[in-house]
């Protein structure tokens, strides 16, 4: 079967975000849980293209928007996000069913599935990337909701307890060396999922796609060691400069979405999705504060991420980036350079923190800069800010540890949320969920601290974050 006819299965997937702008539905209830045209034994190629959907979603629909307001990278502009934009209004209905769908088909059951199936089969390259898209989803759920179900998942525990969000991502890590274990293993059952692959299934052979898959996998694990970072300190930091070095190398190595033209409006890009002719494009626009720091550094990204207005105020995205089949980078060679930069900084080597700074420049035709001390780490953390720009969650989770760029409230004595409120569906199911705003289930995780200052330019934290 083709990767076009593969990408079919995404009309399911582009029904459920329809449904999330308006009713915070994500990925569940009625046929999305329950498919009558769904095979109940699916092959493993078509358990990796539900779950590489779902990784998509995360990082592409409901939570990246939501996130993308705190960061203020977007404009709630009416109805849900408008009062997002407004004053943070959140409860457990705005993103009800992101927690769930963490585990549900396309999630972690499948994923575990597949890791089986795999297993069985004796193709430890199919079990390591299935093991990659695991550690990225639930290091993904820490980001987002902090303490998480994992060591009891899927084990018909009534009301199973949560991991503490330290100790998810410590499990997070543990199934990504797992993965680049199995990866470079050897051998003629290791066959890969090959063309099922949405994204890396062009590579010619075996091992170019487990070097592809192993590349990302170090940048993923770079990735979460920085979200420890404020609570582990140099430690973090120094095991996300080990992994850096070991991650995506070039755009060529980029990790994408892998979306379909106009003409297949299901399997479009999920901004397309939304903001295209039959999704609500006047809910959200473009981000005021980063594209007033685009132009204030007169930096031309300004243009390839908006589109404006006829006053010439940002509008939304630009027609490159809002496009059906436009193919939607969310871990990326920028990235893992300005961690690279960053940990080394953190690490006491400004010498590679600049050189690190630079290539990332360099990648975007911009001129070299010539900084130290805490002006560099601002020019690291501000870069970094502006490549974050639809990379998931991660312009929030930068902003969580670091308050860079040091954005104001939009209105006095708010605080960015520091994470979402669990599902109400799991607070009503499992007893071991509080009610929002009680424990761990409030605004900001335990393993989160609030940032006094800004670690850019050591100024006050405006927004308390």
């Amino acid at each position: 079967m083709s990767i076009k006819n593969k990408l079919a299965a995404i009309a399911m997937l582009g029904a459920a975000l329809g449904a999330t702008a308006c009713q915070g539905d994500f990925l569940t209830g009625g046929e999305l849980s329950n498919d009558p045209n769904r095979p109940t034994v699916a092959s493993n190629d078509q358990l990796f293209v539900g779950i590489q959907e779902t990784l998509w979603a995360y990082w592409g629909s409901d939570p990246a928007r939501v996130t993308g307001i705190y960061a203020q990278q977007f404009t709630g502009l009416a109805n849900q996000y408008g009062a997002l934009g407004a004053n943070y209004s959140q409860d457990a209905t705005t993103t009800n069913g992101t927690n769930s769908a963490l585990y549900t088909g396309g999630g972690l059951v499948d994923i575990v599935k597949l890791e089986k199936a795999a297993t069985a089969n004796g193709d430890s390259l199919y079990l390591g990337i299935a093991q990659v898209m695991e550690g990225a989803l639930m290091g993904t759920g820490a980001d987002i909701f902090g303490d998480l179900v994992y060591t009891q998942a899927l084990q018909g525990t009534p009301n199973p307890t949560l991991d503490d969000q330290l100790t998810v991502y410590d499990s997070v890590q543990k199934v990504l060396s797992a993965a680049i274990t199995n990866m470079a293993a050897t051998g003629p059952t290791n066959i890969g999922p090959a063309a099922a692959d949405l994204t890396f299934g062009s590579a010619s052979t075996a091992s170019a796609q487990a070097a592809a898959w192993t590349a990302m996998a170090h940048t993923l694990k770079a990735r979460f060691y920085m979200h420890t970072a404020e609570k582990n300190g140099t430690p973090a930091y120094q095991s996300a400069l080990n992994e850096a070095k070991l991650g995506i190398m070039s755009d060529a190595g980029n990790y994408f979405g892998a979306f379909d033209d106009a003409n297949h409006p299901n399997e479009a890009n999920f901004y397309y999705q939304f903001h295209g002719p039959a999704g609500r494009g006047g809910d959200l626009g473009g981000g005021v504060f980063l594209d007033s720091l685009l132009r204030a550094r007169n930096d031309p990204r300004d243009a390839e991420y908006f589109s404006f207005n006829a006053k010439g105020g940002v509008d939304w995205l630009s027609a490159t980036r809002n496009a059906p089949d436009f193919q939607q980078p969310f871990v990326t060679y920028d990235e893992n350079t300005l961690i690279w930069a960053e940990a080394a900084y953190r690490t006491n080597d400004q010498v590679t923190a600049l050189a690190k700074l630079n290539e990332e420049r360099a990648n975007h035709g911009l001129a070299a800069e010539a900084v130290s001390g805490l002006p560099l780490l601002n020019e690291i953390l501000i870069e970094k800010y502006i490549v974050d720009f639809q990379l998931g969650e991660e312009a929030w989770n930068d902003y969580k540890r670091t308050c860079t760029p040091n954005i104001a409230p939009p209105q006095p004595n708010l605080v960015v949320p520091g994470r979402m409120f669990y599902d109400s569906g799991e607070e009503n199911t499992n007893t071991n969920i509080p009610a929002p705003g009680v424990g761990i289930n409030n605004l900001r995780p335990p393993n989160d601290p609030v940032n006094a200052n800004s670690d850019g330019t050591g100024l006050a934290c405006k927004a308390g974050a």
